[in-house]
């Protein structure tokens, strides 16, 4: 296309293309729409090879598959006394405070009803009247002298119970037999599920639900609740219609059936938001893990500790200072978010507010011209790092030579928090010594990662700065206005980004002296300059004997001699005093063994899993529920079916990269490992998404089924244009055949698995994927 049109592509040191003709940015637009040309053309191509050659692999599973596989689970019965009530009995229980300071006293549970001066008579018509005020109750005044005695008893009850005594005993009683955790401060699940077993043995009347088999029912409501994720809420109708209400003695005053659902519906919600929600947000703090949205629980008397000792140690150590009052310019003021770690907590910056002198236009706008200069001025340095193609050539280094390759992988401790600010400063005065005072920054039209069309970003255009483009991008340049920015004005915003950080704690403004705050926009390019620049300098020795591999603070050190491997892996232990560059020892991994270090056979980098003889990667996927790190947006105005199709047919979420299915890097037989389990994951999804959707309500099975076909053959498509096209446009029919016919097979085979170990929709597919008896 480019030779018909005399288009030049001209390819920079990055790898990204500029369009170079007269009307730059049709000819861009034209190319691009010839690659979507190209796209759908071989999408096209694939849809009809798959219609042409159809197999009903469900058919040949059923055919094949004898129920007795599986355990048989009964059908559930389903219920409708509470259907009006639906939307009304969901709860969410939200993440507590992470500001710093958020101090919360242990007798701060005065709006709880059970510590108001109300009889039980009062608390049961709040109850009625304001718990769920759309649903009105009449006629339940007969019902009023029987719980007004038991609503007495629970307040008495509850004023003598030791909360705090009883969870301290607890987590003493427990801390040296706790497993590894995500923080070694947090109370696990076990302790959790202790502390609120004992509130509902030694609190809750027992009549309050009628006999011990309606209690064990609320109970293991809570326990559900507290396994949750962080985003997900739970809807307490299925659990209050598998209630007895024969057994609860109170509600047998009431006539109507329809009226006793109705209270109980409104009493058990405000047993949990009222009582049980109010304990567990005065008495824990609450928050999300890192990797995933699986819930942290922390004693708040413990998490109030470790604000204290955070302040304390920062203001001991002069990291922060009193602020200094300025004249002419005033720098933004932030708040400190914690966030746990393993054995200490992540402080994140925020702007105090979003009205803050930090976010009008002129200050953003400042901020966002000395992010692209800064950025431009790293990989003009340092290059960009891409870990795919640097692996590549080191897969093919290996296989030519035939030799023994040694890995190191380190991480720097407190990467963000360790800068010494001086130095990162004169670092960035030597990178710019050779740059001209003028500067031009000018509009580029660029392919958008968000949509189809060009957008224009500015950068800087100056023949010693680089764009900082992916590699294959297409740019231009474009006729608009263009302005001219001085270096010497760069560095001083530079100057004031580094050394004029403010936080606000307890109403006192400090000045951070040391490191750079965590969450400014510009500080994860600041740390790269600062630790590329520690690496190219410090350990220029190690770089000509082997390949420095560096993302944000994760470095991996390969090589095929030892001695060098050795010896850096001891300076990893001693570090980069000069510089306030240290090492994590735990997380060191290395395959030789060095000092007493054990050696290891794979190796965990950026989410990858190396392993050190025959080089193959993979992606190193969390055991946890797949529920925690899936997070499902429900819109009101389309069916759960639409949903469904769209969810599933976000292969992003598979990490269908094409480095992992790569023939060069991994091996046939690992390759369909590797899709066996990405398969499963799909099958895994779909059965959560189902759930969550259709809340155990699922009518179509068969249009459900359509809808896991037409997004299987899709995920079939993918695998196979990586696979078997990749750059080449030529489909060799026989060889598509043949794998998509063993993809769809291994997905249908893994949704089989997967579904008929699920006692919920086991019931309803079973007809569909096994021979019943």
């Amino acid at each position: 296309y480019c030779l018909c049109h005399n288009i030049l592509l001209e390819q920079d040191k990055c790898g990204a293309f500029k369009v170079s003709i007269n009307n730059s940015n049709k000819a861009l637009t034209d190319c691009l729409n010839v690659f979507d040309d190209i796209k759908l053309e071989i999408n096209k191509e694939l849809e009809d090879l798959q219609k042409e050659k159809f197999i009903d692999h469900l058919a040949e599973i059923k055919a094949k598959t004898k129920t007795k596989r599986w355990k048989i689970f009964p059908k559930e019965s389903m219920y409708h006394h509470l259907w009006h009530m639906n939307k009304e009995l969901n709860i969410y229980l939200y993440n507590t405070p992470s500001t710093l300071p958020s101090y919360k006293s242990y007798t701060d549970l005065t709006s709880c009803l059970l510590n108001t001066d109300k009889t039980g008579n009062e608390i049961y018509n709040f109850i009625i009247k304001e718990t769920i005020k759309n649903n009105i109750v009449t006629n339940y005044e007969s019902s009023i002298p029987t719980i007004s005695v038991l609503l007495d008893q629970f307040k008495k009850k509850h004023k003598k119970f030791h909360y705090f005594s009883v969870l301290k005993h607890l987590t003493c009683k427990h801390e040296f037999n706790q497993r590894k955790s995500k923080c070694e401060y947090q109370i696990n699940k076990k302790q959790l599920k202790l502390f609120f077993d004992l509130i509902f043995a030694k609190v809750v009347p027992l009549n309050l639900f009628g006999k011990l088999k309606n209690l064990k029912k609320i109970k293991r409501i809570m326990f559900y609740l507290l396994d949750i994720p962080c985003y997900k809420s739970l809807n307490l109708r299925p659990f209050i219609e598998k209630l007895d209400l024969s057994n609860i003695k109170w509600l047998q005053d009431i006539k109507s059936i329809s009226m006793q659902w109705c209270i109980i519906a409104k009493f058990v919600k405000w047993f949990f938001v009222g009582f049980l929600l109010k304990i567990l947000h005065t008495y824990f703090h609450m928050t999300s893990s890192k990797s995933n949205n699986e819930r942290l629980y922390i004693m708040r008397s413990t998490w109030n500790l470790v604000q204290k000792k955070f302040i304390k140690k920062r203001i001991r150590s002069k990291i922060l200072q009193p602020d200094i009052k300025y004249d002419e310019w005033k720098p933004p003021i932030g708040i400190y978010m914690l966030f746990p770690k393993q054995s200490d907590v992540r402080p994140i910056f925020k702007p105090e507010n979003i009205k803050s002198i930090y976010y009008i236009s002129k200050e953003k706008n400042c901020l966002n011209v000395v992010f692209k200069f800064l950025k431009q001025l790293h990989i003009t340095k340092y290059g960009v790092t891409n870990f795919e193609q640097k692996w590549k050539s080191i897969v093919q280094y290996k296989r030519n030579e035939a030799t023994n390759l040694y890995f190191v992988c380190c991480d720097v401790a407190n990467a963000f928090g360790s800068i010494i600010q001086e130095k990162l400063y004169n670092i960035i005065q030597l990178l710019c010594k050779d740059l001209p005072e003028n500067l031009m920054l000018k509009y580029y039209a660029v392919k958008s990662k968000q949509s189809k069309e060009v957008c224009y970003k500015q950068y800087f255009s100056d023949p010693s700065l680089l764009l900082p483009l992916a590699p294959n991008v297409l740019y231009s340049d474009t006729c608009k206005k263009w302005q001219q920015i001085r270096k010497t004005w760069l560095l001083e915003q530079i100057s004031k980004l580094i050394f004029y950080q403010r936080v606000k704690i307890n109403k006192k403004v400090y000045v951070i002296t040391k490191g750079v705050v965590q969450g400014s926009p510009v500080s994860p390019i600041l740390s790269d300059i600062y630790y590329n620049f520690i690496l190219h300098k410090e350990m220029s020795a190690y770089l000509k004997a082997g390949e420095i591999i560096k993302y944000m603070d994760d470095i991996l050190y390969i090589t095929k001699n030892e001695m060098f491997a050795k010896q850096f892996l001891q300076s990893t232990r001693k570090g980069i005093p000069q510089y306030n560059c240290y090492f994590k020892v735990s997380k060191t991994q290395s395959n030789m063994t060095c000092d007493g270090s054990v050696a290891v056979n794979n190796i965990i980098y950026i989410g990858y899993k190396i392993n050190c003889i025959t080089l193959e990667v993979e992606y190193k996927r969390s055991q946890k529920y797949l529920y925690y790190s899936m997070k499902l947006i429900k819109k009101n105005n389309l069916p759960p079916l639409i949903i469904l199709r769209k969810q599933l047919s976000n292969i992003a979420c598979l990490r269908l990269s094409k480095f992992i299915l790569d023939r060069t890097i991994n091996s046939k037989m690992t390759i369909i490992k590797k899709i066996r389990k990405i398969c499963l994951l799909q099958a895994k999804r779909a059965c959560t998404l189902i759930k969550e959707l259709f809340d155990s309500n699922l009518r179509s099975v068969r249009d459900t089924l359509l809808v896991v076909q037409e997004t299987n053959e899709r995920v079939a498509r993918h695998i196979i244009k990586i696979c078997l096209i990749g750059k080449k446009r030529i489909i060799n029919k026989l060889s598509f055949h043949r794998w998509n016919c063993k993809i769809l097979h291994i997905l249908w085979m893994s949704y089989v698995t997967v579904f008929m170990k699920d006692k919920i929709l086991q019931p309803k597919f079973i007809r569909y994927f096994s021979k019943c008896k």
